[in-house]
């Protein structure tokens, strides 16, 4: 995957058709967009999962600011994924816009206004270079229907999906469907992921899926 996990993420939870947040993310896409973020922390080796806590590896930048964003507030660690993300989520409210700056930045998303004569009424986000968006779902697809072998990135993705319960988005058939959200489950604790980071996926997944 070219994006980020947390840019990924969000380009599944807009709607290509509306160019807005689909109704059912809304309530945990800041959380499940810090986790996104926290889950790569980990796979660039950013940050540890010791003992079930967060510990800081490496405090250098990642090269991409909403990584840095959240890498600076996880602060020194000492607390789980989950507590982490419940913490730092009220903080970063502002984590959708930073997401967006950047997508647009890279030319993937640009901003389109609905207007009443000169004034602004409303805005919309319109996916301005659908090859990356494509790029992901076609991974998705051929990972759940075809068994190619999935990266760890695009397990935490597909958990994290599942459980803003969006991955209708991708897979519209409801057979393919059932099999997606089976995947989204087994598949954290199919090998592909450290136990440490399995586990935490779990109480992660467990606490957006409640809000």
């Amino acid at each position: 995957m070219r994006l980020s996990l947390a840019e990924g993420l969000l380009l599944i939870a807009l709607d290509d058709n509306e160019g807005r947040l689909l109704a059912d993310a809304e309530k945990g896409i800041i959380d499940a967009l810090v986790a996104a973020g926290i889950f790569e922390l980990n796979l660039l080796r950013k940050i540890g999962f010791e003992g079930g806590k967060i510990t800081i590896k490496d405090t250098t930048s990642s090269g991409n600011k909403i990584l840095d964003h959240i890498l600076s507030g996880i602060g020194s660690g000492g607390k789980s994924v989950k507590d982490t993300v419940v913490s730092l989520s009220p903080q970063m409210r502002s984590l959708y816009e930073m997401c967006i700056d950047l997508l647009i930045g890279r030319g993937i998303l640009k901003r389109e206004a609905t207007r009443l004569l000169w004034i602004p009424i409303s805005e919309r986000m319109d996916n301005a270079n659908y090859a990356y968006e494509k790029e992901i779902r076609d991974s998705l697809k051929s990972i759940v229907l075809k068994g190619v072998k999935p990266t760890p990135a695009f397990v935490i993705l597909a958990s994290l999906l599942g459980s803003l319960e969006i991955l209708d988005e991708v897979f519209t058939d409801k057979d393919e469907l059932i099999d997606a959200i089976k995947f989204a489950k087994d598949s954290v604790h199919s090998g592909t992921l450290p136990a440490e980071v399995a586990s935490s996926l779990d109480e992660v997944k467990e606490h957006i899926a409640a809000l």
